[in-house]
């Protein structure tokens, strides 16, 4: 787990919080009262929802998913994959020590061998938008959908991915820019996979690359994707090599 956990207060306004999840590279920040309980929980799905003049006790998320600081390391997976997210809160009693990512379990899991193509874990239909886009048209898809990005495409070829990280960004645009296409801010930090490729090192590539999703792909036309949860459900249920 990353410790100690970085964490904000009810009070903090919407300029601070992304503030504070770009600066430390976060998707997400628990919020905690100044006796240290923890209240809830703000992503950045949360911030790209909330409305203008929002604080983080307007938009936090109060069914936060928490392990012990002690707990197996498989049974905060299970947790984190059964709720769905990209992170927990490691609990020391009632005090937040640390908070455990998706990509962090992957780095203890991913010598543990499946060869399952990772196929078997992406998920399909993908999001897609066209390079040449409005990036504000790709902001607005993004705030609507239940997803944490869209692909970029040029034609059949995934080019880019346009995430929650590339739309808080946008919020600070001229709306005169907003009308640019969305390649022109898209991230060009993606991994592209054959769909035969096993499970385990397409794990192995994420955290060496420091992804959260991997774009899969056959014959170079875009087939599915892969997040660190989708990877983080296989390899915690999988023998130890």
């Amino acid at each position: 787990m990353t410790a100690p956990a970085v964490t904000e207060k009810p009070e903090s306004s919407i300029s601070v919080l992304v503030a504070v999840l770009r600066l430390r590279q976060i998707s997400a920040v628990p919020i905690v009262e100044p006796d240290g309980r923890l209240v809830g929980i703000v992503s950045t799905t949360d911030i790209l929802r909330a409305p203008a003049g929002a604080r983080a006790r307007d938009i936090m998320s109060t069914a936060v998913i928490t392990a012990p600081v002690d707990a197996p390391l498989d049974v905060a997976a299970r947790r984190l994959v059964a709720g769905r997210v990209h992170r927990i809160v490691a609990m020391d009693g009632d005090r937040v020590a640390g908070v455990l990512s998706a990509r962090d379990i992957l780095a203890a899991v991913k010598g543990r061998k499946l060869d399952e193509p990772v196929s078997r874990a992406m998920s399909f239909p993908v999001e897609t938008i066209d390079v040449g886009a409005p990036i504000e048209e790709a902001v607005t898809r993004l705030a609507r959908a239940n997803v944490h990005g869209l692909v970029v495409v040029d034609g059949n070829a995934a080019v880019g991915l346009f995430t929650q990280v590339e739309a808080l960004a946008a919020r600070k645009l001229a709306p005169s820019l907003l009308a640019g296409p969305v390649e022109d801010v898209m991230s060009y930090e993606t991994i592209c996979l054959d769909a035969s490729t096993p499970i385990h090192r397409a794990a192995a590539y994420a955290v060496a690359m420091n992804v959260r999703r991997i774009l899969v792909v056959e014959h170079r036309r875009l087939v599915g994707i892969v997040s660190g949860v989708d990877l983080v459900d296989v390899l915690a249920r999988a023998p130890v090599a």
